[in-house]
């Protein structure tokens, strides 16, 4: 029995986790309400409480889950060596802005910035995660060495990341004037022309 209330413990917290992650993404943390959140998810008010304490608490496990997605995400395995990795940042990019959590972590970026936010250093983690990801496949010798000189492998992740954001940013605010295989297509050229790779072919859609 008590297995059984486990269960729909466990399906109760994860229904209010999905539906304040898609308020979130959809109106921003300050417009939403509790009530929403019970509303969308068929749970009651109060039991939101009893799961996650306040409003906060809530927001701060949404983050959690779009950290431990992101951390265990196939997203995540290895880039290429040479310039066949660029193309795999870019399509790593293009992956994460098309999906919802790309919208949730966009319109909690504000809220993430003020640096008592409960969020604050789930936020840090994930940048830090992508970072790295970039900063290394720059940092293997064979793109290292043709860096031009100046130009570190954490600056190239750094610029890499901004883009994404960026490109991201416009999106989601005029998705009919930004065109995201276009954008990205250039983003490619330009890591590529970065490490001197001039004979390029034409970058897969």
């Amino acid at each position: 029995m008590s297995g059984l209330r486990d269960e729909r413990t466990r399906q109760s917290r994860e229904l209010i986790l999905s539906a304040a992650a898609e308020l979130f993404a959809e109106q921003g943390y300050q417009q939403t309400s509790l009530v929403d959140v019970a509303d969308r998810s068929g749970v009651s008010r109060g039991s939101i409480p009893w799961h996650f304490g306040d409003k906060q608490g809530l927001l701060t496990a949404v983050v959690e889950r779009v950290y431990e997605e992101a951390s265990s995400s196939r997203d995540a395995a290895p880039l290429r060596p040479g310039p066949e990795g660029a193309f795999d940042i870019v399509h790593m990019a293009t992956r994460v802005v098309r999906n919802q959590t790309a919208r949730l972590t966009l319109a909690l970026l504000i809220e993430a910035g003020k640096p008592d936010s409960p969020i604050h250093d789930s936020f840090v983690k994930l940048h830090d995660n992508f970072r790295a990801h970039v900063s290394e496949w720059a940092r293997r010798p064979e793109i290292a060495s043709r860096l031009p000189e100046g130009i570190s492998p954490d600056a190239v992740a750094v610029m890499v990341f901004g883009t994404v954001i960026g490109v991201n940013q416009q999106w989601n605010l005029s998705p009919d004037r930004v065109d995201l295989t276009e954008a990205y297509e250039v983003l490619t050229r330009m890591l590529l022309s970065l490490i001197g790779e001039r004979e390029m072919a034409p970058v897969p859609r």
